[in-house]
């Protein structure tokens, strides 16, 4: 199940902003932006939608493997995960993704590169992309995870969850209840194809 939510963990900031923007805004209040686990909790509850999580996706191409000493970049927005960033345990594994949470995510030139703090394998991670696959949430890190249809069928509606992800090799920040792809407002849609210059609303944690 979700986190406990308590209404003094989060506020609303009351801004759009791309994601390096969003950041900013949020330490200029000497706060950062919200975990996804908790966004996730708070999203469900208020009905909400289209929010950056601090978090990031980062994944091979589609049906691709990490590789050692070769860092992961988005060609499409420049976004860069050092190689010394990817867990032994992912490298050359079929279906699996990382959940990065930064410690610092720094322009330097053409590229935006993402220090980590902390970094975790996420097995069955959807291949599939230009869509929402549906699936079942991680149980720490709340990213939609492969379901079977059966499984999926038998989860309670609240705990569906859908990714959008894109096709080739990412490195994106998570934005959770956008529906700029997906048939209706649908706060339960985590998406890891936004570019870090669209802009969503920002909230805020105590850093």
């Amino acid at each position: 199940m979700s986190p406990t939510f308590r209404p003094r963990e989060i506020a609303m900031l009351g801004t759009r902003a791309d994601y390096l923007g969003a950041r900013k805004v949020a330490a200029g209040r000497k706060m950062k932006l919200p975990p996804h686990p908790l966004l996730d909790a708070y999203v469900q509850q208020n009905r909400v939608y289209g929010f950056w999580a601090d978090e990031l996706l980062a994944h091979p191409e589609k049906n691709g493997v990490f590789q050692g000493g070769k860092d992961v970049k988005d060609a499409l927005t420049g976004m860069v995960l050092p190689a010394s960033y990817v867990p032994k345990e992912a490298l050359g594994r079929k279906g699996v993704g990382l959940f990065v949470v930064p410690e610092d995510v720094m322009e330097e030139g053409s590229n935006v590169i993402v220090h980590a703090q902390s970094v975790m394998v996420l097995d069955g991670l959807a291949q599939e992309s230009g869509k929402c696959v549906p699936g079942k949430p991680h149980e720490i890190t709340r990213v939609p995870i492969l379901a079977s249809a059966e499984d999926f069928k038998r989860l309670p509606e609240e705990e569906k969850r859908w990714l959008y992800r894109i096709a080739g090799e990412g490195v994106r920040p998570l934005v959770l209840g956008n529906d700029y792809y997906c048939d209706g407002h649908d706060r339960r849609k985590v998406y890891s194809d936004s570019s870090p210059g669209h802009t969503f609303w920002v909230a805020g944690v105590q850093a």
